[in-house]
């Protein structure tokens, strides 16, 4: 009975030792918060490669492409859209009549404007604000003189934001027309169809970019003069026009988009 009883008591101290391991008791780290972020996986790997031992693979074979689309894919997974683009763009480089994959690249980049437009409306404080929060020198002195002198106050602050909104707006711009193009570069692919070719002005008025829109909406009606959809594109024209005119905006969830038919 005391040989069974000195098993439990030695099992239990195991235990008890390395929970305080697994707690991260006493270190820096935390096993516990690896385990509930996803890091440590009980049953196997958890699924699949992570970036870092892909990017490693392809960076020791650039030209496989098989490589280059599984990084983009986990890349587009995980939300690192600047990343994922890269990447599908590289990996186009290898298989350019992958629609598949210019589909999905065409995904990421809707990511990217929806995080542009977000940082647009609600722009992040310019880095030199925070010295208002600090004071590592006296004033009376030349330093600190000089300190304060690039503090920016209220209203510097504001016209600071204004130059970041600017910056952020043309980047914006830009990255929706790279979105735009991906749905061009796939109605090349597919030139007897009309739909794909849609897809162009369609993401420019999802993307919020009305005036880039009409753009590609009346390019249609020039390569498709007969498509059935012609009456529908002509009034969605009015539409935009109407809301360019009056400064209103679109989201893509009303009337900026037109239903392409099946069949």
């Amino acid at each position: 009975m005391r040989r069974q009883t000195k098993w439990v008591f030695a099992f239990l101290a195991v235990v008890f030792a390395g929970s305080f391991v697994f707690l991260g008791v006493g270190s820096g780290g935390s096993a516990l918060t690896d385990f509930l972020n996803g890091n440590i996986h009980l049953f196997g790997s958890g699924g699949g490669p992570s970036e870092q031992s892909l990017e490693k693979k392809v960076a020791k074979d650039p030209t496989n492409a098989k490589l280059q689309l599984q990084l983009a894919q986990l890349f587009a997974k995980n939300s690192h859209n600047d990343q994922a683009i890269a990447t599908y763009n590289t990996y186009l480089k290898l298989k350019p009549h992958d629609t598949t994959a210019l589909n999905e690249l065409g995904n990421v980049y809707a990511s990217k404007v929806q995080e542009l437009a977000s940082a647009v409306q609600s722009p992040p404080n310019p880095p030199l604000t925070a010295l208002n929060a600090v004071s590592p020198i006296g004033s009376s002195t030349t330093l600190g003189t000089a300190i304060a002198a690039m503090t920016p106050n209220a209203l510097s602050s504001t016209s600071l934001q204004s130059g970041e909104i600017v910056q952020l707006q043309k980047i914006l711009n830009t990255t929706v027309q790279k979105h735009v193009n991906v749905y061009l570069d796939l109605a090349k692919l597919s030139p007897g169809d009309s739909s794909a070719f849609l897809a162009a002005p369609q993401a420019a008025a999802t993307d919020n970019d009305l005036p880039l829109a009409v753009t590609y909406y009346k390019e249609f009606l020039k390569k498709y003069p007969s498509d059935p959809l012609v009456p529908d594109i002509k009034k969605q024209i009015k539409t935009l026009e109407k809301q360019i005119k009056s400064g209103s905006s679109s989201t893509g969830s009303g009337p900026s988009s037109v239903t392409t038919p099946t069949g």
